[in-house]
């Protein structure tokens, strides 16, 4: 009698084992890592940075912008080609995902080539009054003000706007924007292609037709667009 029944309370034990074993989530080696990192990635939070800035603020630097920036733009500016007032552009826009893909493709080549990204940097700029650039792409938006971004690396204390050569065999270096062949001369943007030229006369006759290849890191194609409508935004 006294084995039945010590065999019965075994028997309750051991259903009680595989009961809080089978409400456990199965882990091994493999996913158990993953599982963590998961867990940390859903409790990690993130914190506002120390750049964002008020919504009050944000309307005054805009309207500040539109009294004595856009209307004297506007106020210097000819008329369009079928008579109608120039608007001088407001914002411009890039998808998120843009915006991702640029940060990680900068960083990609600059890791490649031995750097770090210090900032990125967003220069003013102005599209030029033509119908193409010296590239032969299309001038969407000529004469409006946009802007473009340059990635920057530390030298001698100093964030330095950079491209990227590619050496060929998988072997990239970083170069100064301001050391680029003709960068210096004003009228870099219509004489760009005999600036390189000369510069590739430099090489020898028995390499490829150039020691490297140029990589810009810069981002400008971008959709700008005149004030927002009345009743969004700022308006």
């Amino acid at each position: 009698m006294k084995r039945k029944k010590n065999l019965g309370l075994l028997f309750v034990a051991f259903s009680l084992i595989v009961s809080c074993n089978s409400e456990k989530k199965p882990t091994t080696p493999d996913t158990e890592p993953a599982h963590k990192e998961l867990q940390e990635e859903k409790t990690k939070e993130v914190k506002a940075p120390e750049q964002i800035i008020s919504i009050t603020e944000a309307k005054q630097d805009y309207d500040n912008y539109t009294k004595k920036r856009a209307q004297l733009i506007e106020k210097i500016e000819d008329p369009l080609e079928d008579g109608s007032k120039f608007i001088a552009s407001r914002y411009g826009d890039y998808d998120i995902e843009t915006v991702k893909n640029y940060i990680a493709y900068v960083e990609q080549e600059a890791k490649e080539a031995g750097v770090k990204v210090e900032t990125l940097r967003f220069y003013f700029s102005t599209y030029p009054d033509k119908k193409d650039f010296p590239d032969h792409k299309k001038v969407k938006h000529p004469r409006q003000n946009s802007f473009f971004i340059l990635p920057t690396m530390k030298v001698d204390a100093m964030n330095m706007g950079f491209y990227i050569k590619d050496l060929g065999d998988g072997k990239k270096e970083a170069a100064l924007i301001r050391d680029y062949p003709g960068i210096l001369d004003s009228k870099m943007g219509d004489t760009h292609k005999k600036t390189n030229k000369s510069y590739a006369s430099f090489l020898p006759a028995t390499t490829a037709p150039l020691m490297f290849a140029e990589e810009s890191l810069i981002m400008n194609t971008i959709q700008m667009s005149p004030p927002p409508p009345k009743g969004s935004d700022f308006n």
